[in-house]
């Protein structure tokens, strides 16, 4: 395995109403596809703010990916968002599976302001784009999970001095699941989990494009693949 590239994509499991979580749904689609020789290691993750330091700095190091991508529900988004920037902020109005709230705890006591998507971010919403997928660039990427797992991944990479692209994914509820939650929230935009899984392969093609073109630029090497762990098999981490 030492020359293959290794590919982390995570996707948060099932939390408030929002089961079962489309980015699960998106992560277990992608994990079903072949790579070729693209290492793929799908990771779900726990809706708790409590630990996840630690979960992803342990895939970070077992796994030294050669891209790392999260993904997330964002309720009442009509597109897919690639998100551009991380912010050092928690600040939950809705729990996490742990009852959880917070009011503008930095997810990294003493790190940076921000952290930016290193995820080519606008050749992947032109390619999303061209393949017909309603795509944007997203500056926000709120202040809940989703940006914790952005901010946590980028600041990881650097503190340990990887050469990991790392960015996020919000993705819309599935029609299934609007449907569902439609007399508690109103009907909602939606999207099938095919398209999004395109969505998701289309951000991983594109980054790996990117990291091949900087090598051969001589701005750099990507990360190989390494460790443990069955290629393909859904991750589960306990707790979730």
């Amino acid at each position: 395995m030492g020359d293959q590239r290794t590919v982390v994509v995570t996707g948060y499991g099932n939390w408030a109403r929002t089961s079962p979580n489309p980015a699960s749904l998106t992560l277990r689609a992608l994990a079903s596809q072949a790579w070729g020789d693209c290492r793929l290691v799908p990771i779900e993750v726990p809706v708790k703010t409590g630990g996840l330091l630690a979960l992803v700095e342990d895939a970070i190091l077992t796994y030294r990916p050669a891209v790392w991508l999260g993904l997330g529900v964002a309720p009442g988004a009509a597109a897919i968002r690639v998100e551009a920037v991380g912010i050092n902020c928690r600040d939950f109005d809705v729990p996490d599976n742990d009852d959880v709230k917070l009011d503008g705890v930095p997810v990294v006591d003493g790190g940076a302001d921000a952290h930016f998507s290193t995820l080519p971010v606008g050749d992947i919403v032109d390619a999303m784009r061209d393949a017909e997928i309603p795509a944007s660039r997203s500056y926000s990427a709120g202040t809940h999970l989703c940006n914790q797992m952005l901010y946590t991944s980028l600041h990881l990479a650097k503190r340990h001095g990887l050469g990991t692209l790392c960015g996020f994914m919000h993705v819309p509820y599935t029609p299934e699941l609007a449907s569902k939650l439609a007399e508690a929230e109103g009907l909602q935009p939606s999207m099938a989990v095919s398209v999004m899984t395109a969505a998701a392969r289309i951000t991983v093609e594109r980054s790996l494009v990117r990291l091949e073109n900087d090598t051969a630029a001589g701005r750099g090497m990507p990360p190989r693949g390494a460790g443990r762990g069955d290629d393909n098999n859904v991750v589960s981490v306990a707790g979730g």
